[in-house]
Formats: structure tokens, sequence, C-alpha cells
């Protein structure tokens, strides 16, 4: 079966051929390597502020920005908050079984747990996305994929900083609360911000969705792989939450 099955007519990432000597180079290419002409703006580090306006208004740019860029600088600082926010997610998927006194692991270890287990989940899919890139013409490296899928999850960055301390400050202790339900205490905010967190989750995986699409593959493919992707995320999260808090 042809890539054309799987591929729109146009790639964001595909082959950058040069002016001078028309080979073709690799999109994260900035200098030609046959003939050392320069085929690009050189672009050294992401800037993190611009990327993350782009990422709302267009986010093409920040995609191409973040492959374009020598040095996927902010990506690990991003990854340790992604994995807090895991970290709190997962937290939430155990309150029926372990409510607010439940949790017998130390902070630091579940921490620590989560960063491992994030990293590793985000380095386990961004392998088999470059792999399957390499086949299809999209020569994007693992880095430049783990970085565009670091970049991907920005909204529950987000949702950390700017939603989990409102529901601290709403809620406190009960946002773990079993008996009774922080819906039962305060239900008109806590469906609220319970709305937001998932409108947080749902941007994420749209971003994740754009960054396929971008690279060229089709409406099927892009939604199969965002699909596939939802579902290990959240299976990761719900298993998690039965093993981690009473280690």
């Amino acid at each position: 079966m042809s890539d054309s099955t799987f591929k729109t007519k146009s790639a964001l990432f595909e082959f950058t051929q040069c002016s001078k000597c028309q080979h073709e180079n690799a999109p994260y290419q900035s200098i030609c390597e046959n003939c050392k002409a320069y085929l690009r703006e050189k672009i050294v580090n992401i800037d993190l502020w611009i990327t993350i306006q782009k990422l709302i208004e267009t986010p093409s740019e920040a995609f191409r920005t973040i492959v374009y860029a020598e040095h996927k600088n902010f990506m690990f600082f991003l990854l340790l908050f992604i994995s807090i926010k895991n970290l709190i997610i997962t937290r939430f998927i155990s309150i029926p079984e372990l409510g607010k006194e439940g949790v017998t692991t130390s902070i630091a270890f579940l921490l620590f747990l989560s960063v491992l287990i994030t990293i590793g989940f985000i380095f386990l899919i961004s392998s088999v996305q470059s792999k399957i890139f390499q086949k299809s013409n999209v020569k994007l490296r693992t880095i430049d994929v783990m970085a565009l899928n670091s970049y991907s999850q920005i909204p529950l960055v987000f949702s950390l900083v700017l939603i989990f301390p409102v529901e601290m400050i709403v809620l406190g202790a009960d946002l773990f609360s079993n008996n009774p339900y922080s819906f039962q205490i305060k239900p008109v905010i806590t469906y609220i911000l319970f709305f937001v967190e998932i409108v947080m989750v749902i941007w994420s995986f749209l971003l994740y969705y754009f960054s396929i699409r971008f690279a060229g593959f089709s409406k099927m493919i892009s939604s199969i792989s965002t699909l596939i992707v939802f579902i290990m995320w959240s299976a990761i999260l719900f298993i998690s939450s039965k093993v981690i808090f009473t280690l």
C-alpha cells in the first residue's frame, strides 16, 4: 500500500530541497549537507512564550519552530510539569477508593514515579512515531517528535498552573474527599472546574492530532493515532491509580 493512502498531498516536515544543488535535506537542517548553502534562517533556541502564543493562534507555525530549533530547550521543564499534572489526575482517579486519607506513599516518591512514567510514555510513543514518519518520508528524529509531543501537552501545564491552585483555594483537602465528594460539597464550582479540566485534556490531544496532520498524514490516520495514544495515556493513569499510592 502506498504512502499516499495514509498521507495528504502537502507535508510540513518532508525534505527541504536546496535551491543551489537540489539536494534534499531533512527539515531540521538549516544548512545543506551537500553544498553547505543556507536553507533557511537558523533557529538556535525555542522562545517559550512566543511558541505558546503560536500554539494557541497558529499551531503549524509553532510545530515548525519546534522542529527547526537546534536546542529543544524547556522540553524537560515541560515534562516535569506534565508529570505533576498526570500525578494529580491519577490522584483524582483514586478518590473513590482511597479518599483523603488512603495515600501511604511519600510525595517525593510519587513524583519520581510520575516523572519516570511520563518521560517513558512520551519517549515510547515518540520512538514509534519517528519510525513511522521515517518510512512515510517525514524525516523527523526521535528528539524532534518528543519535543512536538511535549509541547502539545502545554494545556495540561496551563491546567496545573492556573486551574489547580483555584481548586485548592476553593475546595482545599475536600478536593480529594469521597465522604462526601467535592461534587456534593460545592457542586456548581466543582462541575465548572471539572469541565475546564476536560477542555484542557481535549485541547492537548487536539494539538497532538494537529502535529500529525501537519506532518502530512490523513485525517483518518491522525485520528486513529490520537485515539490510540489517548487510550494508552488513560490506561496508564488508571492502572497507576490502583498501584502507586499504596506502595
